[in-house]
């Protein structure tokens, strides 16, 4: 693809795709529509409960859970709340699947699935949208009160997608225009001096709910358990609704976030850490490896984009979704480099992105059955585009003793000395089919991908450039099938590919490189259940996976990355939700993961398991509301996370410790004995305090988990 020409082939692309899904039409002529099912409990729009029935990612369609022949998680605004959850990555932590706090931070969503990702599978898609990033450090990132529910889908699913983690990925899903309306306005507090304030207020604006709305703002300040280090938030998203007729529907997006502040912990050793530091103390879990006069971290992220959909007749419909987004950021800080005795030596780097992306898809979808067949018919077309530039420095900083640290003193802003400039492009064909045979659901999808990277590099001492251009062409595909029982199982068994081009950049013998794609390959079989009359949720699934290509930061070269070869991955997840009639609702999961470095530039690795991967995860929790009498109204809950020991890097040198954490909740409904809908809501997480490692990835990036934490959230309605 010429740079640039994307744009153009994706018009041509999206002529062709509509001319091939006419061509279809000629068999729909023939073929009798579907008629509407009214489904109890209601749309995606509507599901809201604490046990999800639905979910599109996983099609792009509106699909029951059970019916989709892929493991996929869904946490609704209900179970996250009553959690109180403050981020995404708490929102995810009872998933199976998923390490939700290898990394606490309130800068970015990092949400490794089934093993894959590491540090840099950063919470990827929003409204089906990719969220796409900068070269470095320019992460866009979302609010979770912006949220209505979080998907995750487990296990390679570029048919629909395009570009993705083999692991699976996270789709956030945002509050938009209600046709009830909604008045909410919360007020929370909590530990290191936290603060948050959030509206959301939402209904129709004409009589005839022709034109819908939602707003929806939040504002967060809270210090860290670093001494003098802040984080402050500001979100805005406002969003209209149009439906002028009947089967028009055009939705307007918008946000604005800023983090005028952020708080990131940066790596730290292992010595200290996870390994005792021969006979010295241990690193502090509030000990800062920067210094709060000097690190910096300011982002900016404005979206704009919409989501339209009209329906063709009575079998085929039309939808496009399109997203622009803009980021500014600055990131000055500084990272541990190595230690001796209690000295840590300090890298400092300066950073300053500017990122401009573009992505559209466009779907025609055709309901209509053949016989016995009933067809959910979708194919699209979508394009994706990044323009990002990056100015980069780094230098030596002074050390830092962790016993007896000095903050404040005079440290040199390290002088710019690249200046990148890459531009990404992304074109997909795809074309999806999932046939109904009585009880037998079959998903049948494949997908062609043209993307390129081009990058740019100059030295800024003798303006000398350092150029290069990949470009590169994959198919991937998906093939499943799930059967009904009247009992409420389901069985299901798929395969399914992907590929990734990593939008990071390498380094090589002090030349600029473009990584090659990481490319994934699954095998599943599992079992849902979902019996009538019971709102519960219950999955068991059994996977192979292979990644190829896999990438990891290089430590040697801070803001670059290493490709480390092939990671083959067997696993099983359980996972349960219920919610019951008497006031109980109750989750549980397990995750078992067994994998193994295949292939490496490091020949000692081959056979290692790599790092950040626990053998064995498991959570439960249980909510109880007492349904009358003198505590009519209030909920209790409590809950157990088990993260299993890991290696610390891929060389297997060093562990990670195993832990097991304890979290408590309590709620009070007042709208039962008050005129007011008002409720009260306390969280605490890690409740015993535990003082532990979350992760390592070598021998000099450690970080510690976060200690305990209370909220305490007054809520309001009307």
């Amino acid at each position: 693809m010429v740079p640039g020409a994307g744009f153009r082939h994706f018009l041509m692309a999206s002529a062709g795709t509509l001319g091939l899904m006419a061509a279809d039409a000629a068999l729909a002529q023939d073929a009798i529509p579907l008629q509407e099912i009214v489904v109890e409990g209601g749309t995606v729009e509507t599901d809201k409960g604490f046990v999800p029935m639905r979910a599109e990612t996983a099609t792009k369609t509106d699909k029951l859970l059970i019916e989709t022949p892929q493991a996929i998680s869904v946490v609704n605004r209900e179970e996250f709340e009553q959690k109180g959850a403050q981020t995404i990555n708490e929102a995810l932590r009872y998933t199976a699947g998923v390490q939700a706090d290898l990394r606490p931070n309130d800068r970015y969503d990092i949400v490794p699935v089934r093993g894959f990702g590491a540090y840099q599978n950063f919470v990827q898609y929003l409204d089906g949208l990719r969220l796409l990033r900068g070269i470095s450090f320019s992460q866009p990132t979302v609010d979770v009160y912006d949220l209505e529910r979080i998907e995750v889908l487990k296990g390679p699913a570029s048919v629909l997608y395009g570009q993705m983690s083999p692991g699976g990925f996270v789709n956030l899903v945002s509050k938009k225009p209600t046709e009830e309306p909604i008045h909410e306005v919360t007020l929370t507090a909590g530990s290191d001096w936290y603060g948050k304030a959030g509206i959301d207020l939402g209904g129709p604006i004409t009589d005839d709910g022709t034109l819908l709305y939602r707003f929806v703002a939040s504002g967060r300040y809270n210090e860290t358990r670093w001494d003098d280090v802040e984080s402050e938030r500001i979100s805005v998203s406002p969003s209209l609704t149009f439906r002028p007729t009947p089967g028009t529907d055009l939705t307007l997006l918008f946000n604005y976030t800023q983090d005028p502040k952020s708080a990131y912990p940066s790596y730290l050793p292992s010595l200290g850490t996870a390994v005792p530091n021969n006979g010295y103390p241990d690193i502090p879990d509030d000990f800062n490896v920067g210094d709060p006069n000097f690190d910096t971290y300011e982002r900016t992220v404005a979206r704009a984009g919409y989501e339209f959909s009209q329906e063709l007749g009575e079998v085929f419909t039309f939808r496009q979704n399109l997203r622009y987004t803009h980021i500014d950021s600055e990131h000055l800080g500084m990272t541990g480099r190595s230690i001796a005795d209690t000295t840590i030596t300090r890298l400092a780097a300066h950073l300053d992105e500017e990122v401009d992306t573009f992505a559209i898809d466009n779907q025609l979808a055709a309901e209509f059955a053949v016989g016995p067949f009933q067809n959910s018919l979708l194919g699209g077309v979508d394009y994706q585009y990044v323009s990002a530039s990056r100015l980069m420095g780094t230098g030596a900083a002074p050390t830092i003793d962790y016993l007896s640290p000095e903050y404040g003193i005079d440290i040199a802003i390290p002088a710019y000395t690249t200046d990148t400039d890459q531009e990404t492009e992304q074109l997909g064909y795809y074309l999806q089919d999932l046939i109904e045979i009585g009880r037998l659901n079959i998903a049948l999808g494949g997908r062609y991908d043209d993307y390129s990277i081009d990058t740019d590099t100059v030295t800024i001492a003798n303006g000398s450039v350092s150029s290069s251009y990949q470009q590169n062409t994959a198919f991937t595909g998906r093939l499943g099938a799930t059967y009904l029982f009247d009992n409420g199982l389901a069985p299901f068994a798929s395969y399914s590919t992907s590929f990734e081009p990593p939008s990071g950049l390498g380094i090589n013998g002090g030349n600029v490189t473009v990584l090659d794609p990481v490319e994934g390959e699954q095998y599943e079989v599992g079992i849902k259940y979902q019996p009538e009359g019971f709102d519960s949720f219950l999955m068991a699934s059994v996977y192979d996976l292979r990644q190829e290509n896999a990438v990891s930061s290089d430590r040697a070269n801070p803001g670059y990355y290493l490709q480390t070869g092939e990671v083959h991955s067997k696993g099983v997840e359980l996972e349960a939700k219920l919610s019951l009639d008497n006031g109980w609702d109750l989750t549980g999961a397990y995750t078992y993961i067994d994998a193994e470095i295949t292939e490496s530039a490091v020949a000692a690795d081959v056979g290692n398991t790599p790092a950040l991967v626990p053998e064995h995860a498991a959570s439960a929790w249980a909510h109880y509301t007492f349904q009358k009498g003198a505590l009519e109204g209030v909920g209790l809950g409590a809950g157990v996370r088990y993260q299993g020991e890991t290696y610390g890097a891929d060389d297997n040198s060093f562990t990670v410790d195993p832990v097991t954490l304890v979290d408590v909740a309590a709620d009070y409904d007042l709208s039962a004995r008050t005129p007011y809908d008002v409720s009260l809501s306390l969280s605490v997480t890690n409740l015993l305090d535990e003082e532990y490692v979350s992760s390592c990835s070598s021998s000099i990036s450690c970080f510690y988990g976060t200690r305990r934490t209370a909220y305490a959230r007054l809520k309001y309605t009307w």
